[in-house]
């Protein structure tokens, strides 16, 4: 009996784990026989927040919640009580309506509706902006409105189309759905569209004595302003800008303003195109460039690069502060509500040097999931989406806004048709008028195909040429002609790859070649697998004794150990080989999270082996686990022979090791990024900046002598591999940290004469610049790992401490006897005592940095192009859940794992000879 309970159970709860997660909304009965219909909405209004704005949007909800039971007698009622096998067999005489907020993982540059619908918990109402809209319509997420919008009054009708919706948003919401049809796929909210304006900090335009900007400013206004107000020594800078893989977000103002688009439709064709690399991007990425990492020195005498301000996570607060003098963004109540009319002013964007001015136009809108099978839930959203953006709701809100002392941030239109005709008069002065420019000039936001990528693959060319200035690797202004052509270069190669990865923009011919590539590769692959698979079994197969009596599976003999393993195999078989198994199918489609994927052959693997970005990311990857295994295999091992050697205070040093790992990680991480802030208020800059040029190169010859020191050991014992590996280390040391001192031996802009003359003056003197070590590519990566080596020496040095104690200690007394050194002990008695350890853990250490730096880039850098810091694990990542390339990003996790399984097969090799043993020698 309790063995068929027990499969009962077990069986269960396969099924259990194998049934597929619900959608959001549901109908339920209460209580008290009252029909209750839930909803999910995505960006619902939190009641915990107490400014007036948020006040005002939650009684519009309340107000929702209030008159749907009257709405919904007057639409619903007699059609649903009429069709129960539809409709469902509820009270429909008595309903309610009640909204969830819908929360999921939130990343910094991830949609996180996207991370839900893959999880297929997505909620009923989506948040879409324009960007977005495409790629939402493509993948079928959306669900075409045209029924809900036949069904309105005629009076209500007129008013959608004539006045609730601006002429510039029909179409971004109204186009062809995957089916070929035109149809309306989002609801915009909000009274008006978005448009960006210029917002400016009053008091550190008066305290520099610079003009205010207004209708007539240009870029060279905008420069000249920046370079008179900018002061980083004192924390003050001119401009907010950002980084990352949207930072383009900024600089397409300056692009639209000098002429250019970001992308083409092309009517007769029905197609788009990137088009970023005209001359208007050169002119704006010349300017943005400038802006971003002009070198100029203060007043101090301090090398500074750029006059804005890029680091998203405290720009808001330097803005509150007054540290930063000017910001573009977009203009709507939730922004003017934190609006001081006495400390900031605003103006339209600057106008290009075409005389253009084209900030971006965009709109928040809802649109409804298209996997809600409910028709109920369809009906409760339509109404939710339908209402948020009608005169009831623009009425509380607006009654909210002035009652709050806010009244003149609301939009003038809705004062004066709600009898507040009298607050319009205590508006900012010109804000409207600004407005009406802003939406009059704006551009719309991208919103062509797969235009949810394009801030990726311009800010590539953004954050290169950034770097190129910053390292003085481009011809300044003056050599025009020289400097474009590295800037038309560098957009030229990002429009290309944006026209091959959004628009599909691939030959024929080279096609066919990546997949002649793709079929070789494989081939080689599922023939590299069948030795490494033969040569697994056999390392693990016992010997043959010769005794026809060898058990080999036992079965029958041992029937127990089997049912015991069973739960373990089964459920290693249902979260491991089951989604591996799943996921080879992947690779060869196209692969949609709703609707029908599209079978791609080897597509995915050719176009991953033709792109450069994979294999940087490849060799990224590889750079990091070098520096993992150098900064934290290594050094735990170093300090536990220190530990255990020292005569006193062993306790106490181990738990001063110890501590931070019992800081969570992302702490660590994010403690690490404010010790890099890349200005000479930050802890690492601020102890750099204090040490000397010689002390760098001391601090290298120091660690040179060290590794000589084991070289020679190894040398007079002919341990000849061993003892060019410690001196190529101890020569990569010296060269690593002289390079810390090279900026200030050899600044830039000097023949070779000028810097020998000046070379042993210079040996004294500090760094002038700060460094920037998140965003440049030659500390960026170790700069990630340095806070891993932080947090794990403690934990690896505990497991080498173990190691240590089971040594015994007639080898350390035989080695003093025949006169061994401190470093032949190392050598020779506690580096053999370790190695199997050492290997195992080495091998596996390699390994798990694969997958491991994934997160840890995420946090520290994002993983952008000009710091060489997106690895393999990151761009699968993005990949798939930023591109919705699952297909793609399976093939690329089957790359990786083909590239490791050969470190794998080598580890498994390793334990099948290790034999373990206590330490103890007592007999």
């Amino acid at each position: 009996m309790q063995k068929k309970i027990y499969c009962c159970l077990i069986t269960a709860w396969m099924l259990f784990s194998l049934q597929p997660a619900g959608f959001a909304g549901w109908v339920e009965t209460g209580k008290d026989g009252k029909t209750i219909i839930n909803i999910k909405v995505d960006g619902l209004p939190d009641s915990t927040f107490n400014d007036p704005y948020s006040r005002a949007e939650v009684a519009a909800v309340k107000e929702f919640i209030r008159l749907f039971p009257q709405r919904f007698a007057q639409k619903y009622r007699n059609k649903y009580s009429n069709d129960p096998a539809r409709y469902g067999k509820f009270n429909w005489d008595n309903v309610e309506i009640r909204l969830h907020p819908f929360s999921g993982i939130k990343v910094q540059g991830i949609e996180n509706d996207l991370l839900a619908i893959a999880g297929k918990i997505a909620p009923d109402v989506l948040y879409i902006n324009f960007r977005k809209s495409d790629n939402y319509i493509r993948n079928g997420f959306l669900y075409p409105l045209d029924e809900f919008i036949e069904a309105l009054p005629a009076s209500e009708k007129k008013h959608f189309f004539e006045e609730r919706i601006h002429e510039k948003v029909w179409d971004v919401i109204k186009r062809k759905g995957p089916d070929g049809a035109i149809h309306t796929w989002a609801l915009p909210y909000g009274g008006t569209p978005l448009g960006k304006v210029l917002i400016f900090r009053k008091d550190l335009f008066d305290r520099n004595n610079v003009p205010y900007p207004d209708i007539n400013w240009t870029w060279h206004d905008l420069y000249e302003a920046c370079k008179k107000i900018a002061d980083p020594g004192q924390g003050i800078y001119g401009i907010e800008f950002g980084r990352g893989k949207a930072e383009s977000w900024h600089w397409i103002t300056f692009l639209w303003s000098a002429g250019g688009e970001v992308m083409q439709y092309d009517e007769k064709t029905d197609t788009w195109r990137c088009t970023f690399d005209s001359d208007a991007g050169v002119m704006a990425l010349d300017f943005y460039t400038r802006l971003s990492a002009e070198r100029w020195i203060d007043h101090n005498g301090i090398i500074r690069r750029g006059y804005a301000y890029k680091d998203a996570r405290d720009a808001a607060a330097k803005w509150v502060r007054g540290e930063i003098a000017m910001r573009i963004e977009y203009i709507n109540e939730r922004s003017l509500a934190s609006f001081n009319p006495e400390i900031n002013g605003i103006a339209p964007v600057p106008k290009g040097p075409t005389g253009m001015r084209g900030a971006e136009l965009n709109s928040r809108m809802y649109g409804m999931f298209s996997e809600i099978k409910n028709p109920v839930i369809r009906d409760a959203a339509w109404e939710y989406m339908y209402y948020w953006d009608s005169e009831a709701a623009a009425k509380v809100r607006t009654e909210l806004m002035v009652e709050g002392g806010l009244g003149q941030f609301v939009m003038p239109k809705y004062l004066l048709k709600f009898g507040y005709s009298d607050i319009v008069r205590l508006s900012p002065k010109g804000w409207d008028e600004f407005f009406d420019i802003a939406i009059r000039t704006g551009k719309p936001e991208p919103y062509g195909k797969n235009s949810n990528f394009a801030y990726d693959q311009m800010s590539v060319p953004l954050q290169i040429v950034e770097l190129m200035e910053l390292n003085d690797r481009l011809p300044p202004p003056d050599q025009s002609e020289a400097r474009n052509a590295i800037l038309r270069a560098e957009l030229k190669a990002a429009n290309d790859r944006a026209n091959e990865l959004m628009i599909g923009d691939i030959s024929p011919a080279e096609q066919l070649k990546r997949r002649v590539m793709a079929i070789i590769f494989l081939s080689a692959v599922v023939i590299a697998y069948f030795f490494v698979f033969r040569k697994i079994f056999r390392i693990f197969t016992p010997d043959n004794c010769g005794d026809n009596n060898q058990v080999r599976w036992g079965f029958r003999k041992y029937p127990w150990a089997y049912i015991l393993l069973l739960p373990a195999v089964l459920t290693i078989l249902t979260w491991n080989y089951l989604p591996l198994a799943r996921g080879s199918i992947m690779a060869f489609f196209d692969y949609k999270i709703l609707g029908r994927s599209i079978f791609v052959g080897v597509d995915n693997f050719g176009n991953l082996l033709a792109d450069n970005i994979w294999w940087q990311s490849v060799w990224n990857a590889f750079r990091y686990s070098i520096l993992v295994i150098a900064m934290t295999f290594l050094p735990p091992m170093i300090l536990a022979i220190l530990l255990q050697e020292i005569p006193k205070g062993k306790l106490f040093f181990r738990m001063i090791y110890y501590l931070p790992a019992v800081v969570s990680g992302l702490v660590t991480m994010l403690l690490w990024k404010q010790f890099y802030e890349p200005s000479e208020f930050g802890i690492l800059n601020r102890i750099v900046m204090q040490i000397p040029a010689i002390g760098f190169i001391g601090i290298g010859l120091l660690m040179l002598m060290i590794c000589l020191a084991f070289a020679k050991r190894l040398w007079l014992y002919q341990m000849w591999l061993p003892m060019t590996m410690f001196v190529v280390a101890g020569i990569i040391l010296l060269l690593s940290f002289s390079a810390l001192a090279r900026p200030i031996l050899f600044p830039g802009g000097e023949s070779w004469g000028q810097s020998l003359a000046a070379f042993f003056p210079r040996l004294l003197q500090h760094h002038r610049e700060p460094y920037r070590w998140l965003f440049n590519p030659n500390t960026a990566m170790i700069s990630c790992v340095i806070p891993m080596v932080w947090a794990g020496m403690g934990p690896g040095c505990l497991i080498y401490l173990a190691a240590l104690k089971g040594i015994p200690e007639d080898y350390y007394e035989a080695a003093d006897l025949d006169g061994a050194t401190f470093i032949d002990k190392i050598l020779f008695v506690v580096f053999p005592s370790l190695k199997a350890l050492v290997i195992i853990n080495f091998v596996g250490a390699f390994i798990n940095s694969w997958y491991a730096s994934t997160g840890n880039i995420l946090v520290m850098t994002g993983g952008d192009a000009a710091t060489r810091t997106e690895t393999a694990g990151l761009y699968i990542w993005y990949k798939a859940f930023t591109f919705l390339g699952f297909g793609p990003a399976t093939a690329a996790a089957w790359m990786l794992a083909f590239i490791l399984i050969g470190f794998t097969v080598h580890q498994l090799q390793i334990l099948s000879k290790v034999e373990f043993r206590s330490g103890d020698t007592k007999k």
